[in-house]
């Protein structure tokens, strides 16, 4: 399997959090299956070679489309059965707002295809990416297409938009009523713009990061116990309540070294 992670450029990365590739040979009898768990910042991604199947949950199973999937507290499973290639990029939840004019809280749990997200333009994205003859070029045209969109960016948002990165990049829990101080908002008031721009209430979007901070943990040899005290839960019970509700596994299995499935999302992420 050929994976890899690209990172943006400069003027773009208050936007996008990487740019990622896979590529690999499947088959009926040697399936490709990658799990997915809840994760707090939406993904765009392009399938230009092969076919996915996409299951969320306990929802029937469809084709996986080149399109966005938002922000999710959910779980799902994508497989191929043959050769494939996916190019793709995770974005900042205020990145939707601020460069689609769409609130964060409507593409929450959801995926669309490209051209009913971004209309005509989407669709012409999306035969440039399919026509690119490598990984870079792609990522120059994802590039030249999202700054041209960085006209809509509107500077009073800033201090909101600030706040869900700090919280997207930081290791350590971060106090909700410190930055409604920070943003000259009530508490009210900032969970109300908050969850606009970044799709989950400022409870559930640390919930979901410190779940994903758990992750990396998985090659390590602590305890359930010990990651859940570094990770910041309360307990034990209440770490394997959400770890169970973000990814439908078992911790007790999921840390045991020869079960971890080395693709799940999220184990990546929040290692940068």
């Amino acid at each position: 399997m050929n994976y890899g992670i690209i990172q943006p450029p400069q003027r773009l990365s208050d936007y996008i959090r990487f740019f990622w590739f896979s590529e690999a040979n499947a088959s009926i009898h040697n399936p490709f299956v990658h799990h997915a768990f809840a994760y707090p910042c939406p993904e765009i991604i392009f399938c230009y070679k092969g076919q996915f199947k996409f299951n969320i949950e306990f929802e029937p199973e469809k084709n996986l489309i080149s399109g966005i999937y938002g922000q999710t507290q959910t779980f799902s499973k994508i497989t191929s059965k043959a050769d494939f290639g996916a190019f793709g990029f995770y974005l900042y939840p205020h990145a939707l707002p601020q460069l689609f004019h769409l609130p964060a809280s409507e593409i929450t749990n959801q995926s669309t295809d490209i051209k009913s997200f971004c209309g005509k333009e989407g669709e012409i994205l999306e035969e440039k990416i399919m026509l690119a003859l490598s990984n870079e070029q792609r990522v120059k045209i994802v590039c030249d297409f999202l700054e041209a969109r960085l006209k809509n960016v509107k500077p009073e948002y800033t201090k909101i938009f600030s706040s869900t990165t700090l919280m997207s990049r930081s290791s350590n829990m971060t106090s909700i009523q410190a930055l409604a101080d920070d943003s000259f908002l009530s508490m009210r008031q900032f969970e109300r713009r908050f969850k606009q721009f970044s799709g989950f209430s400022p409870k559930l979007f640390l919930r979901i990061k410190r779940f994903n901070s758990a992750l990396k943990k998985a090659c390590g040899d602590s305890s359930l116990t010990q990651i859940a005290i570094e990770c910041g839960y309360y307990d034990q019970s209440h770490f394997i309540h959400d770890f169970r509700k973000f990814s439908g596994h078992n911790p007790k299995e999921y840390f045991r070294p020869e079960t971890v499935p080395a693709t799940d999302r999220g184990t990546v992420e929040f290692e940068m």
